[in-house]
């Protein structure tokens, strides 16, 4: 696989046309075209996060936050905005970011596992940039077709994979002289069972779908179209959902996230059934998770004046460190490209808060 194919794939679960505008998620650094056998995964792509990747051989750096994020200026050697940059570049890995396109798509998911709190609803539902395709196919040959759409990224709604419709009917076709048809001969009217395949895609992948479908289908002359989709509901920035039985929240995060470093603003109940989830920075959506009729918010980031929003709106705020609510999210992304390119060896590289706690002796 290229590591064009890694970014497709990321584009297949993650579409990248829901990264916001003033993110720079995708391709960050290095050559498309480069072999790709072992990748590393990671949240932050760091100067030292570069050197263990390229130290332990992978070929692509897949990382949550940009290598590059801001317009530079200039790339020099020793800079603290460009060392990880030219690390990278002289290393030949690649570097790929998959920011806000996932914080949609996976991350609040992710916490939601660790945090064993069954989802409900985002608190800002998005919608994909999505289409369907609808292809004919010969009966026999669905197999065949439809496996090659799930390999381009077809097929994908929410968490489920491999999703398609198939539906009977009967197809009728007139070769011409100089065809070599699959079913029937030149010149002679040819009537054949066929089944219409249907299957969602992001946009971005319409090409290497269209591709696909050409080289798997057994007709010289495929008939297949695109659809626009207009699908809500399957992604969403943070969300909100319920434990059953109610937790103590400050003990439970502490013990699930593994840290003690928890800031607080507003109330926090004793005990707590709904609560909200951003990771990262998500104490902007503060007003969002009080309409959803949350007890608590959890996040990483918490400032000065989100706390005074916080107590004003009686709603409990949970600041559980940015890099602890959004460690989920990066192990669920390596799992979700394991999955999909098992051919490549994919690792994660763990990092620390660089925000240490100090505690008085």
């Amino acid at each position: 696989m290229k590591a064009s194919g890694i970014l497709s794939l990321i584009d297949s679960f993650a579409p990248f046309s829901l990264a916001l505008d003033w993110d720079n998620s995708g391709f960050q650094a290095g050559d498309p075209e480069k072999e790709v056998a072992r990748a590393a995964v990671c949240l932050d792509p760091t100067p030292e996060a570069v050197d263990e990747a390229a130290g332990r051989g992978a070929d692509v750096l897949v990382a949550h936050h940009p290598l590059i994020f801001k317009p530079l200026r200039q790339v020099t050697a020793g800079r603290p905005q460009t060392e990880a940059l030219l690390r990278a570049v002289r290393a030949g890995l690649a570097v790929i970011s998959a920011h806000t396109n996932w914080d949609a798509a996976g991350m609040a998911p992710a916490l939601a596992t660790a945090l064993e709190l069954a989802p409900k609803g985002f608190l800002e539902p998005v919608a994909a940039d999505l289409l369907k395709i609808v292809v004919f196919v010969p009966v026999g040959s669905e197999r065949d077709v439809s496996e090659a759409l799930f390999d381009a990224g077809a097929g994908r709604i929410g968490a489920y994979t491999r999703c398609s419709f198939r539906a009977g009917g009967l197809g009728g076709f007139l070769p011409p002289r100089d065809s070599s048809p699959f079913i029937g001969e030149p010149e002679a009217y040819t009537e054949t069972e066929e089944l219409r395949l249907e299957a969602a895609l992001p946009a971005s992948l319409r090409d290497r779908c269209a591709d696909a479908v050409r080289a798997a289908h057994p007709y010289e002359e495929p008939a297949f179209e695109f659809y626009r989709m207009e699908a809500t509901g399957a992604y969403g920035f943070g969300l909100w959902g319920e434990w059953d039985p109610p937790r103590e929240p400050l003990a439970w995060i502490a013990e699930r996230l593994g840290t003690s470093a928890l800031a607080c603003a507003g109330h926090i109940p004793a005990r707590v059934q709904r609560a909200a989830l951003l990771p990262g920075s998500g104490a902007s959506y503060i007003p969002q998770a009080k309409a959803a009729g949350c007890e608590i918010l959890v996040t990483g980031d918490l400032t000065h004046h989100q706390a005074l929003l916080a107590r004003e709106l009686d709603l409990g705020v949970v600041s559980a460190g940015h890099l602890e609510t959004e460690a989920p999210g990066t192990e669920r992304l390596m799992a979700e490209l394991s999955a999909r390119a098992p051919e490549v060896d994919f690792f994660l590289i763990r990092q620390r808060s660089p925000m240490p706690t100090w505690r008085a002796p």
